[in-house]
């Protein structure tokens, strides 16, 4: 990275997820007054960027001498512990290749809604598992890609280097569209944008091969679980069901090597808590009650 003056700009590298996370937050309009949590943060790529829009940021990593913003510190943050910020207290989210580190990621997400006010946006990437090439990789080795053994105690358990004895880990809880989406949805969240990220060539060639089939057999089970269902109301299963659907045959789920999303926060997570046990109350057919 070039060194920087009063009259130079930072330059970080504009590569993979990178240059997309840039251009997202350069299109955002004036940021004066907002709060943006940036974690982890690392060298403040985002953090620089969201200051650049005149946001007030905070940006938080287990290593914050690894930042290189001048005029910005950061702090120690772990995600796997509850955040160093009072509730309802940040406009924005950031969370750049961070959530596929992290054993609890419901307990990071319903965080990350806390810190949120209400309408609050959380920008989330991580690896996607759900592109073309990942899924037949994961179908013959349960890896990312078929050149790479899947996660193991060698090389996917990190050590924070002295801070303290807790464990760290490298790509061990990669995760798929579905599961996040419901994850997110779980934990109060909307989705709002779903960002195309860097397409991978094999996953295109594979995608479009295997798109018949997948297409056919995303119908077919959507199908017959809506018939077994019948106990849910139809605007419920089409709200919920429909939206998996068309994320399994999206062309960004397909063919990008990246998740990136942008998240809006919709419920509180007392809300959210309601809403899901009228969502269970109306598929059982039995009334609960929220103490």
């Amino acid at each position: 990275m070039a060194a920087s003056t009063d009259n130079e700009e930072l330059q970080f590298p504009v590569t993979g997820i990178n240059r997309f996370v840039y251009d997202y937050i350069r299109s955002l309009p004036d940021l004066t007054g907002k709060v943006v949590l940036d974690i982890p943060a690392g060298d403040g790529r985002a953090s620089y960027e969201f200051q650049n829009k005149g946001a007030t940021v905070r940006p938080l990593d287990l290593f914050p001498e690894f930042l290189k913003v001048p005029g910005l510190k950061a702090e120690f943050g772990d995600m796997g512990d509850p955040l160093p910020l009072p509730d309802d207290s940040v406009d924005f989210v950031i969370c750049q290749e961070g959530i596929e580190h992290v054993p609890d990621q419901l307990g990071l997400l319903n965080e990350f809604n806390r810190v949120l006010k209400s309408g609050g946006t959380l920008l989330l990437t991580t690896p996607s598992m759900s592109h073309a090439r990942a899924r037949i990789s994961h179908m013959l080795f349960e890896t990312d890609l078929w050149r790479r053994m899947p996660p193991t105690e060698l090389d996917s358990v990190w050590f924070s280097e002295g801070r303290s004895d807790r464990i760290y880990f490298g790509h061990l809880f990669l995760l798929g569209v579905h599961h996040l989406q419901t994850l997110c949805s779980i934990a109060g969240f909307e989705t709002r944008e779903r960002i195309r990220t860097q397409v991978g060539w094999t996953s295109v060639i594979l995608g479009v091969l295997l798109y018949p089939l997948l297409a056919l057999t995303t119908l077919m089970t959507y199908r017959a679980y809506s018939r077994k269902k019948k106990d849910i109301p139809a605007d419920l299963r089409k709200r919920i069901w429909w939206d998996h659907v068309k994320l399994n045959l999206s062309g960004n789920t397909l063919f990008c090597k990246h998740i990136f999303w942008a998240l809006e926060k919709r419920w509180s997570g007392e809300d959210k808590r309601r809403e899901l046990v009228r969502l269970v109350d109306r598929s059982s057919g039995t009334e609960s009650r929220v103490e």
